[in-house]
């Protein structure tokens, strides 16, 4: 029941500082009697109009219920969001999972109350392209177009017709309420974050819904590209005070939320669909059967990003970083393999060549050693795989140098080895790369997977970012015995577009942080040391190096 006091304030003075002394008893108070209290409010002939109003423009609840008719929401999970999002408006990043109702609570009602309560403001929704934020929009406008109790509630500021009488009214410009102000943004527009980013807009307000797509994580490029174009929106806030909300759901574990979060610039809000945050927990909203479909149909990956808003725990196997160990110095006798795993094209969308270059010692322990990772054309993968051959060939101790090169489009680019081969008058085997787990898969995150049991029990070490003005004193030991060439150094490379990059510092937090919730290129070529059946160093008798039958292209 609503409380005497709170009754009696709204029964003596039908106005709109009753109204705000009910919105404040109401934000503090269970659902069950709220509801009550709306209801005893429309069956009361005394309340007005002026009170409706009010109380729309403070209770986003209410609002949504009883004046938008989204009777959708009657339920005591949405009324306790809309009370947790309207006491914290601004500054946070809301992820809830798939149909949890947050773009109706904050895009959809949360715009409509700030133009109710403000029609000066201008409100720019971002999502990741325009055709993604324009639906959004659409449905603003059909509800500011149709809904005849709020267009009669708040007369001054929505139009009768605002098809006729708007100065705009479309999808693609924006659209306009009643305001004094003229600025050149409209009331509210949309616009895309990568696509379609608006160039000149400032506004009060930028409320970000779904600026993370699936397209928008498959490769670093990508992830880095929305980030980047984040940073960039932020400058279309206005010159004063500006605000930010934004709504989403997870995607990858390295994606742009991901950024957002770690730089703290806004105070996280995650809802998943269960009560303890994993598959085996009770849906919090969904139903009990819905729920277990949901779990039924989509991949646990899905399920863990969308629904649990944590990736890792839709991932088989995830590299930890214990796991990641160093090498100041390397072996000196080890046998070297070099895989290769060829991308066919150097535009931006398509996968990078990795080059993985591993040494094994003499107890099987791995070490990477070299590699590249970027986009290669045909000549310029002969012209690396030929140089870091020569490299490895003449490093002091190294006994072998084995070649490997992925099958599936190695057929053509072998062809065009051997003829630059007979020009250059070398020849060396190159052994073709075949997918050795079983089975008929050829899933990259499979071939990965071999890598962990080397991982986790420390015999996989990557080379240390070696400052040579800041040597250890193993390095140090190793410099005065005349033995550099030993000495771990940066893996310094130039990509396609000129810019240079440290290949472990890249694979450390685009690949292995990362996997499997990205593309790895790096470490799929990385795991194919386990197709080249890698042997330990040994020495033996000149007399005993008769040529060996190998399968070679």
């Amino acid at each position: 029941m609503l409380p005497i006091i709170a009754k009696s304030v709204y029964k003596e003075n039908n106005n709109s500082n009753a109204a705000i002394k009910f919105a404040e008893w109401a934000a503090a108070a269970p659902f069950d009697q709220v509801i009550e209290a709306y209801a005893d409010c429309h069956r009361d002939p005394n309340i007005d109009d002026i009170f409706i109003r009010t109380l729309g423009q403070l209770d986003r609840y209410y609002l949504g219920v009883f004046l938008c008719n989204r009777h959708d929401m009657l339920h005591p999970w949405i009324y306790e969001r809309c009370r947790e999002v309207e006491a914290h408006r601004d500054s946070h990043l809301d992820l809830w999972a798939r149909f949890h109702y947050k773009s109706s609570i904050i895009t959809f009602l949360g715009t409509i109350q700030e133009v109710l309560c403000n029609p000066d403001i201008t409100i720019g929704l971002l999502s990741y392209s325009a055709r993604q934020a324009k639906p959004f929009l659409r449905q603003i406008m059909q509800e500011f177009d149709s809904n005849e109790k709020l267009k009669k509630l708040y007369s001054d500021i929505l139009w009768e017709k605002p098809r006729l009488h708007a100065p705009k009214w479309a999808e693609n410009e924006g659209i306009c309420v009643k305001r004094m102000a003229n600025p050149k943004e409209q009331t509210i527009e949309a616009h895309g974050l990568v696509d379609g980013q608006p160039t000149g807009r400032h506004f009060d307000l930028i409320i970000y819904d779904d600026v993370v797509v699936q397209d928008a994580v498959t490769t670093p490029e990508q992830i880095k590209k929305t980030t980047t174009s984040w940073e960039l929106s932020l400058n279309l806030g206005s010159t004063h005070s500006p605000r930010y909300q934004y709504a989403g759901t997870r995607y990858s574990y390295g994606d742009t939320y991901a950024t957002i979060l770690q730089r703290a610039a806004v105070k996280p809000r995650i809802h998943p669909a269960t009560d303890n945050g994993q598959m085996d927990g009770n849906p919090i909203f969904l139903e009990k059967k819905r729920w277990e479909e949901i779990k039924k149909t989509t991949s646990t990956y899905i399920v863990a990003c969308q629904q649990l808003l944590n990736p890792i725990i839709g991932s088989d196997v995830s590299f930890k970083d214990e796991w990641w160990r160093e090498w100041e110095i390397r072996p000196y006798t080890m046998n070297v393999y070099i895989m290769c795993d060829p991308a066919h094209s150097r535009k931006k969308a398509s996968n990078r060549t990795a080059v993985a270059v591993v040494g094994v010692d003499a107890n099987y322990n791995k070490y990477l050693l070299d590699g590249v990772c970027h986009r290669l054309s045909l000549s310029e993968r002969w012209n690396f795989i030929k140089q870091i051959r020569k490299k490895w060939k003449s490093a002091p101790g190294i006994r072998e140098v084995k070649i490997g090169y992925e099958r599936y489009g190695a057929q053509s680019d072998i062809e065009h080895f051997k003829e630059m081969m007979r020009i250059d008058g070398s020849s060396f085997p190159v052994y073709e790369l075949n997918w050795t787990g079983g089975g008929s898969s050829q899933s990259k995150v499979d071939r990965i997977q071999r890598l962990e049991p080397d991982l986790k029990d420390g015999s996989f070490f990557f080379p240390y970012r070696t400052d040579e003005k800041k040597l250890t004193s193993h390095q140090k030991d190793i410099k005065e015995r005349k033995q550099s060439f030993l000495i771990s150094k940066k893996i310094m490379r130039k990509d396609e577009e000129g810019h240079m990059y440290d290949l472990v510092d890249w694979v450390k937090r685009n690949e292995y942080d990362l996997f499997p919730t990205i593309h790895p290129d790096f470490l799929d070529a990385l795991s194919r040391i386990y197709d080249m059946d890698p042997i330990p160093p040994r020495f033996r008798q000149r007399g005993s190096l008769e040529p060996a039958a190998e399968a070679t292209y």
